[in-house]
């Protein structure tokens, strides 16, 4: 019995929502694996990018790893929002969850809303194999910034 309650809404969500083609789809250049590189401070890392859809093409899943960790990532876009929202999850079980407002794949300015306000994220598709992404975070009464540059890794 739950499980067609269950079933029953999801179609009823299902239908409710706008079919046109999602924005998201636009990110179809970054499916696929990418080695970055962090900036911020004195501190310099390297990082791989693993990019694949999920949820039937409605939601852009990264996962990230690096020396001693990784974090993933979920990209959606809300049509009846007429934004952006990113989930990333961290290897210490933390959650940050940033909104942007827009419609532009290629262009989009983040700013977390949970746990707080704090981070800001611009993410700029360089090329087809290139993509920024320019932080910052305030903590302990600092503001620091960073810049991540991926380069798309050779197949």
């Amino acid at each position: 019995m739950v499980g067609s309650v269950v079933m029953l809404a999801s179609f009823v969500l299902a239908a409710a929502l706008p079919t046109t083609a999602a924005p998201v789809a636009g990110m179809h250049y970054l499916v696929g694996t990418w080695n970055c590189t962090y900036r911020g401070g004195a501190i310099r890392m390297a990082y791989g990018a693993t990019y694949a859809y999920d949820l039937d093409g409605h939601t852009l899943r990264q996962t990230a790893s690096f020396a001693g960790g990784g974090d993933e990532e979920l990209i959606s876009y809300d049509a009846r929002r007429g934004g952006w929202t990113a989930v990333v999850l961290d290897g210490q079980g933390n959650a940050t969850i940033m909104r942007a407002p827009g419609s532009d794949p290629n262009h989009i300015a983040y700013r977390s809303v949970y746990p707080d306000a704090s981070i800001a994220v611009k993410f700029d598709r360089i090329s087809a194999t290139k993509y920024t992404l320019h932080g910052t975070v305030r903590a302990g009464g600092k503001t620091i910034a960073s810049v991540d540059t991926c380069m798309r890794r050779a197949h």
